[in-house]
């Protein structure tokens, strides 16, 4: 049995998500592969996006972090750690991150006849998406990650009664992905 490091970014922007149809493995994914050697989570994760999307993203900050002088550097933690096995023998345990987009949109896949789509928060929570004249539905780790991606990026994106930083689209419009879920 062999087991490999890997990551999958979910990239944010103006309240959707970035997919793309993986042909190998018949499903909507985000951007994600190998850890490669000599590479951290971070550095892979931003590769794996560059390379799959052609866009530029940036980490989301998902924890505190604990002050200190001296000593190692922070990397940033993932949001899940996902343990797949999309062969019998061979399995992932997958760093999933949020990222914000930095600069690229809307991407370009790095296979054309499956451009990258952004889907926000209703798409995905109506579970499929259209792939060659068929409705696919999306794997349930995807679709509940995308969603909170994105309810991540709008929770980032609120005002502080200090900062007053802009509303993101999806707060604004109101919408509540995990309602839409429950009411299914």
């Amino acid at each position: 049995m062999e087991r490999h490091l890997t990551v999958s970014g979910f990239v944010v922007h103006e309240g959707r998500v970035a997919l793309h149809w993986h042909r190998k493995l018949g499903a909507w994914l985000p951007a994600g592969g190998h850890v490669e050697l000599g590479e951290d989570p971070v550095q892979a994760v931003l590769r794996e996006v560059r390379e799959e999307f052609a866009i530029e993203a940036e980490v989301m900050r998902l924890a505190s972090r604990v002050e200190y002088a001296g000593g190692p550097g922070q990397l940033e933690p993932p949001h899940a750690v996902l343990d797949c096995w999309p062969e019998p023998e061979h399995g992932h345990v997958d760093l999933v991150y949020f990222l914000h987009l930095a600069d690229g949109y809307p991407g370009r896949s790095h296979d054309p006849a499956n451009p990258v789509v952004w889907l926000d928060a209703p798409a995905l929570a109506a579970g499929a998406a259209p792939q060659n004249g068929a409705l696919v539905p999306f794997p349930p780790d995807v679709q509940a990650l995308a969603l909170a991606a994105i309810r991540h990026a709008a929770k980032a994106a609120r005002p502080s009664r200090a900062s007053g930083r802009a509303v993101s689209p999806v707060e604004a419009a109101g919408f509540n992905p995990q309602a839409t879920l429950s009411a299914r």
